[in-house]
């Protein structure tokens, strides 16, 4: 029989749920496209910022994915792998039993694993995006591409393949193993392109290709006010003069064995990721050896063309324009915010820097204050300049830089990771886009919510957009928009 007691206590406890019920009301209920928050396991605000940063991104979800499933039939194990993918997945709503905010220390755990140890002392979300996409990338492989000794069990396995002694052989005439072929390509790595050639006799080195998973793009010394992405893209491929390099071509010419000679170096984009992201470096050393933060804003689109920064190449019978090509120099036009810009009609053939050139201001600061080439170097002669100096439109588009056609690359902005704070103190937040639906049928840039938020650590809250695109941006992810 139920006592008199403990139907009072009953009763209390309805009463007092009742009374609370309509004194706050039921529990709010989070939107669906709001993403949960992550907790803060002592200052992991950095690695906070890079997930929420990573989450927003379709195609790394994808890849991730695809990941997940080619270990899963080749009964390998990515412990980071499956980590990371576990964080973006609560990070996306698609576990409804996960707290909120989400406990994000197994991505440490994991990390100390693989031997990465995080001191108390690196705490910059870039070296941590660089920890994570490398470490990822090992995993991708079946063993890494650089081996240490704690690895070599992998090059004695007796099911490896090797290479054909006439083709590839080690310093010690032993053979060299097959390294296997990534099942899955990593959606953020790039290829730079890059080449010499002599002022003097205009000697050409080959094409060089370098893996980049970020761009980053410094801002000048010299200069102090707003800025732009395309415009720090602009400078980043500019044509530079390496001194003191041996040249070849000179001493044949010469009937020397050795000549330095002044070369020009040109780098541009060979091969543009999936996931794009532009690194925004804040921390710059003064004459004086003291560290002071950039606080610069850095105006940033929300589709970001890069057709004019990608490299191409002239066809057989252009013999005044083969080599590396790519870019138009716009500094001039670019450098300043969009709000500046009063007409639309498109600009003249004729970048606006050969106008400085003509003036010999090359060498010096432009009108805007944007420092284009270090005081004192050689000057790069007209004709090695960019091919594209004074280049009519049909021309410039003839050679893979289309400059009012329609743009093949093109990328959609996905997240923005900011630095709030001065070098020695600071916190790291992201403005996101909102939840995406997941699964293996996620197409890119077309999955991205029109919402935006802020995750700072366990806070999450609405945002509009004229606040994101205001903000200080450190680590700008933007995913590509594929042409249908």
């Amino acid at each position: 029989m139920i006592s008199r007691v403990a139907l009072g206590v009953a009763g209390a406890v309805f009463a007092a749920v009742t009374g609370a019920y309509v004194m706050w009301g039921p529990t709010k209920r989070r939107p669906k496209d709001q993403c949960p928050g992550l907790v803060n396991i002592g200052n992991s605000c950095f690695l906070n910022s890079l997930l929420q940063a990573w989450a927003a991104c379709p195609s790394l979800y994808s890849w991730l994915h695809r990941m997940m499933r080619s270990m899963s039939r080749n009964n390998e194990e990515g412990l980071l792998t499956s980590t990371i993918f576990k964080v973006i997945k609560v990070l996306n709503n698609e576990d409804d039993a996960a707290p909120d905010p989400f406990d994000p220390s197994q991505v440490f755990q994991a990390l100390r694993v693989k031997r990465w140890v995080i001191t108390a002392d690196e705490q910059d979300a870039h070296e941590l995006y660089n920890v994570l996409t490398g470490t990822l990338d090992e995993e991708a492989s079946r063993y890494p591409s650089i081996l240490s000794l704690f690895d070599i069990k992998h090059l004695q396995d007796p099911h490896n393949q090797y290479q054909d002694e006439a083709r590839a052989y080690t310093r010690s005439k032993g053979l060299l193993p097959v390294l296997p072929l990534r099942e899955v390509d990593e959606p953020t790595r790039g290829l730079l392109a890059s080449q010499l050639q002599c002022l003097t006799c205009g000697l050409r080195s080959p094409v060089k290709y370098d893996v980049f998973d970020s761009l980053s793009l410094s801002i000048p010394k010299s200069y102090w006010g707003p800025l732009s992405v395309e415009s720090l893209l602009q400078q980043f491929i500019r044509p530079e003069v390496v001194q003191g390099v041996e040249c070849s071509g000179c001493a044949k010419l010469a009937g020397k064995d050795s000549v330095k000679s002044n070369f020009r170096k040109k780098v541009s984009l060979g091969k543009l990721p999936q996931v794009l992201c532009v690194h925004l470096p804040r921390t710059q050393w003064m004459n004086s050896g003291a560290v002071v933060k950039r606080f610069d804003h850095i105006n940033f689109p929300d589709t970001l063309l890069m057709d004019r920064y990608v490299y191409s190449h002239a066809g057989a019978g252009d013999t005044n324009r083969d080599g590396l090509m790519g870019g138009s120099d716009l500094a001039l036009q670019m450098i300043r915010p969009k709000a500046a810009v009063i007409s639309s009609a498109p600009p003249p053939s004729s970048a606006p820097v050969n106008l400085l050139r003509t003036l010999h201001f090359d060498q010096q600061f432009t009108g805007t204050g944007l420092f284009l080439t270090s005081r004192g170097c050689p000057e790069i002669p007209r004709e090695l300049s960019d091919i594209n100096h004074n280049a009519p439109p049909e021309i410039s588009t003839k050679f893979g830089c289309p400059l009012y056609g329609q743009p093949e690359f093109s990328y959609k902005l996905a997240a923005v990771v900011c630095h709030l704070g001065d070098v020695q103190l600071g916190h790291f937040v992201t403005y996101r886009r909102g939840v995406h639906d997941g699964g293996v049928d996620l197409k890119g840039a077309s999955s991205l919510s029109p919402k935006w938020w802020l995750t700072s650590d366990s806070t999450v809250r609405r945002v509009s957009t004229q606040q994101v695109f205001s903000s200080e941006a450190y680590m700008l992810f933007y995913e590509r928009i594929v042409q249908t």
